[in-house]
């Protein structure tokens, strides 16, 4: 589903990854555990196409991210469901809205999930702007976005950074709530092991 091929990329002359190689299966949620600056954002991003590598293959689906122009890559984002480290919600839209944003980009119709509002605990949130939510609060929205659309293949960088306990243990649960029944894919990255029922993919070449 994703496969990274003797993967070359570097910022400002300085090497992030000289040769990286890994691949994960479908049906499972996989954690990629990287410390910090080693370059756990930079495998998201060139798995939706927002970074390339200098060198070697990145493919994702039947995708060559590699190589995809800017026509490909939103095609390719139809197809995958996005949880940011930096929360991304548009400031000047209710919870409501903000979930709705990206139905014209993903070709996919919203269905609010009374499932997902229930587990997260946000279903009274959706009427409400993003300066009216705390930090959690706007993380589990956020993390909603990613995962409303039953996307096959979920990416996420640090889904549980700004959560309390509590709601890191809603999150894990919903996650493999959405893989058993729904079949959704996952692949995490993250600074330490989140839960013991996730895959953790070996990295070849670091």
């Amino acid at each position: 589903m994703v496969e990274f091929i003797g993967v070359v990329k570097s910022f400002n002359k300085r090497m992030v990854f000289s040769n990286l190689s890994f691949r994960i299966a479908s049906g499972r949620i996989n954690q990629i555990i990287l410390p910090q600056s080693g370059g756990k954002s930079t495998i998201i991003k060139m798995v939706y196409g927002a970074e390339k590598p200098d060198s070697g293959f990145v493919r994702v689906f039947d995708f060559n991210v590699s190589d995809l122009n800017y026509s490909g890559i939103l095609l390719l984002r139809r197809y995958l469901g996005i949880i940011f480290e930096d929360i991304r919600l548009i400031s000047n839209m209710t919870v409501k809205e903000n979930l709705s944003a990206i139905t014209r980009l993903t070709k996919r119709n919203l269905y609010l999930s009374e499932e997902i509002f229930e587990m997260l605990s946000i279903g009274h949130l959706l009427d409400k702007y993003p300066h009216e939510l705390s930090i959690s609060e706007q993380s589990l929205v956020n993390i909603a976005r990613g995962v409303i659309y039953n996307f096959p293949l979920v990416i996420a960088d640090e889904p549980l950074r700004y959560l309390s306990e509590d709601y890191r243990i809603r999150v894990i649960r919903l996650f493999k709530y959405l893989n058993e029944k729904k079949g959704i894919t996952f692949l995490i990255a993250t600074l330490a092991p989140i839960d013991d029922d996730f895959y953790t993919v070996e990295l070849e070449g670091l």
